[in-house]
């Protein structure tokens, strides 16, 4: 529901049940989330992201498997025929 005193739209949010205000209009598909929630999901996506992790070149091609022969490129057009 729009309300034009606070220039939003009332919603529950999601993770808390808690009603709260969002200046965008939900989409049913999409979950809402109260600026408390919102923020703590943002805060752990960051923690995630930075992560330390060790890339080893050894496991870099290991979905590949033995017989990958590479990227198979089209051969380049020359104009020097």
């Amino acid at each position: 529901m729009y309300t034009s005193q606070n220039r939003g739209f009332e919603i529950k949010c999601n993770e808390c049940g808690k009603n709260a205000m969002v200046p965008f209009k939900p989409k049913a598909e999409r979950p809402v989330f109260c600026n408390t929630c919102f923020s703590k999901r943002v805060q752990n996506k960051q923690k995630v992201s930075n992560l330390s992790f060790s890339f080893n070149t050894k496991n870099a091609w290991a979905r590949r498997g033995n017989d990958f022969k590479g990227r198979k490129e089209k051969e380049t057009a020359s104009i020097f025929k």
